[in-house]
């Protein structure tokens, strides 16, 4: 749990379920609410880290403004891309996971004989 607090994401889980909450008890709330919670610093999200926001039913938007925001620090394959949708991921989220790999993420895949698709 100390891992996820340092790299930001516990912050994230406690604000989408306040949020959730707040929603369930209060009036609806503006359309772009999701999208004033500030990102905390932090490096670039992993797969696991990815599929346990989905796991956690963040909504997608926030999942999707973290990797837009600080990347991903793998590289996107078809057997990744399965993963994260059957975790409840969806296809504009796999679209902002590619568009948001890091460099050194491919350097090293292409290193190691596989190519970015």
């Amino acid at each position: 749990m100390s891992m996820f607090y340092r790299r930001g994401l516990l912050v994230c889980l406690l604000s989408a379920g306040l949020m959730s909450t707040q929603a369930a008890i209060a009036a609806p709330q503006a359309e772009g609410s999701k999208s004033d919670i500030a990102v905390p610093a932090g490096g670039a999200l992993s797969e696991s880290e990815i599929i346990i926001l989905l796991q956690a039913k963040v909504p997608l938007e926030l999942i999707a403004k973290f990797v837009t925001i600080r990347g991903v620090s793998f590289v996107s394959t078809k057997d990744s891309s399965k993963r994260i949708i059957s975790s409840g991921g969806d296809v504009s989220l796999i679209g902002t996971v590619n568009l948001n790999q890091k460099d050194d993420a491919v350097v090293l895949a292409d290193a190691g004989g596989k190519k970015k698709k």
